[in-house]
């Protein structure tokens, strides 16, 4: 048993691996041909090389600023998306089961998808103040959300509900056992997406809002640019990286396994 599993960790790990790898590779490659920051050689400060990066994180993570940094974006990021999950869910499951929400809302929520939620943060700023970096994590996010459940339920078969409807299913228990049952992996996979779109939002608001987000990784990308320290930047890249995967890898990606696991789309 503990041998099949070291195997199929081992499988699951390598692709990963063997991309990182290419990607250290290409990035060490344009150190050593002396790319600098002005866009030509000899132009600007040198590239720094992933060492170079990874031991500025030990000295931001030693002075004291990393971390903090770190858990203050977690945080935000944290409350962002649960506000955005409520949102997107309520929304998505109004405009399911009302035809004329779905007609004029819809279009709309198709529309916020696609917007930058970036243009949200001159907005966030001049009319919310401390509450800024949150309403645009939620602009960011909470269509997507929304807009997989809609899709979702619009590929249940008609025949769930008629079978839920025979079986006298009614009220919140017919939403709870057959639609959001019946929409669940579509509903995963906004919730994925939203996550992405999120993080992206809140860097993007980290980055803008400046001082006003107090720290924040955003805040020490910023720094670095401000300063001209590239270490920095590019520690503050990595740590923004790593999260990103983390949360995908350690959250959504066993919620989504267990669901295909459960309904058996994939091999248990």
């Amino acid at each position: 048993m503990e041998r099949n599993r070291l195997q199929r960790v081992l499988r699951a790990s390598w692709p990963r691996l063997v991309a990182i790898g290419l990607l250290v590779g290409i990035w060490q490659l344009l150190v050593v041909v002396g790319v600098q920051s002005g866009g030509a050689l000899g132009a600007g400060e040198p590239l720094p090389g992933p060492g170079d990066a990874i031991a500025e994180i030990g000295y931001l993570i030693h002075i004291g600023v990393l971390v903090p940094a770190l858990l203050q974006t977690l945080e935000r990021a944290a409350i962002g998306y649960a506000l955005a999950l409520a949102m997107g869910t309520v929304i998505g499951l109004a405009v399911v089961r009302i035809p004329v929400l779905r007609a004029g809302v819809g279009s709309l929520l198709a529309g916020l998808q696609s917007l930058p939620s970036v243009v949200w943060v001159p907005f966030a700023v001049l009319f919310l103040g401390d509450f800024a970096v949150y309403f645009v994590v939620i602009m960011g996010a909470f269509p997507s959300i929304a807009m997989g459940l809609m899709s979702s339920y619009d590929n249940v078969p008609p025949l769930t509900f008629s079978l839920a409807r025979s079986m006298g299913a009614r009220g919140p228990g017919y939403y709870r056992h057959f639609i959001f049952s019946a929409t669940l992996p579509g509903y995963v996979a906004g919730m994925k997406q939203a996550w992405a779109f999120s993080w992206r939002s809140l860097m993007a608001a980290e980055l803008i809002i400046g001082s006003t987000a107090s720290t924040g990784l955003g805040q020490i990308l910023d720094n670095g640019r401000t300063l001209g320290d590239l270490p920095e930047m590019f520690a503050a890249l990595l740590a923004i990286l790593i999260v990103g995967i983390a949360v995908n890898d350690l959250l959504f990606a066993p919620l989504e396994r267990g669901l295909l696991r459960r309904r058996g789309l994939v091999p248990a």
